[in-house]
């Protein structure tokens, strides 16, 4: 089976929506279309079935006419900016598939290493403390499921790793001092082999632009830049070409009290003797 695109994904969900009121309104297909000749131009109801299929996209004045002709009250309109308007909540799928699908990647972490170059130790031990509700199955699922992306990311050609962190990051130790240990070894390693560009904001560091959150703006050739922008409870994604160009800049302040790649080396390595040495 196919997975669907974000794209994909976003016309099934208007779609189920579509079909949810026009069935309240007792109306078939071919009465939607029919009606839509109120307002300018007539469909085909073949039409309105691929809409509610997933297979056809809505046009902005056909969005606002069938919420007139379904009384929607503007809940189609406002259904779909949740889904692609800019600040709209992310879906993790989403992310996943944006991320693993990009060209470059430019990413800031001042808490945790990110999800695609986490060591499955390492992921079980954020995910239990973070989400302590979880069933010992749920949470091993997740983190095996973290561990396979990793491990593909890896060992892909692309996309290109920027990321720069917080020194305190270093220092933390996620379920234990061996597993904090071989999550740095892990990292080390693919900095070495110049899987990804690592720098480190040092925690002394007056000019820090990091207290923005994390956050991490998305380069593709084939769809427009995006920001993913995570908060305790949800992320978001951010699409508007002002904003994202907001985050460009504070990456690049970022890097630019950030340490140096062999600074940043030295700093891993150093703590990791830390780590042996405790």
């Amino acid at each position: 089976m196919v997975a669907m695109t974000p794209d994909e994904r976003t016309l099934k969900v208007f779609g189920r929506e579509l079909r949810r009121l026009r069935v309240e309104a007792e109306l078939t297909q071919e009465a939607v279309a029919r009606r839509t000749s109120l307002h300018g131009t007539t469909i085909s109801n073949s039409h309105v079935s691929d809409i509610e299929k997933g297979k056809a996209v809505p046009r902005p004045w056909l969005r606002r006419a069938l919420d007139e002709i379904l009384q929607g009250g503007g809940r189609l309109e406002r259904l779909w900016e949740e889904l692609t308007g800019s600040g709209r909540r992310a879906w993790l799928h989403e992310v996943a598939e944006r991320t693993h699908r990009a060209d470059a990647l430019y990413e800031y972490q001042a808490l945790v290493f990110p999800v695609y170059l986490q060591t499955e130790a390492y992921s079980r031990a954020v995910i239990r403390y973070g989400a302590p509700w979880l069933s010992a199955n749920e949470l091993a699922e997740r983190a095996q499921q973290r561990a396979r992306r990793a491990q593909q990311m890896a060992k892909a050609l692309s996309p290109i790793i920027w990321l720069v962190v917080d020194q305190s990051l270093l220092m933390r130790r996620y379920g234990s001092a061996e597993v904090q240990l071989r999550q740095l070894e892990y990292v080390a390693d693919l900095v070495d082999q110049e899987r990804i560009n690592l720098l480190i904001v040092p925690v002394d560091e007056p000019r820090h632009a990091g207290n923005n959150g994390p956050f991490r703006v998305i380069t593709s050739a084939d769809q427009p830049e995006v920001v993913y922008v995570e908060s305790a409870h949800q992320g978001q994604i951010i699409t508007a070409t002002n904003e994202v160009g907001r985050y460009r800049m504070w990456f690049a302040a970022l890097q630019g009290v950030a340490w140096g790649p062999d600074r940043t080396l030295r700093a891993l390595q150093d703590e990791m003797k830390r780590i042996n040495g405790d």
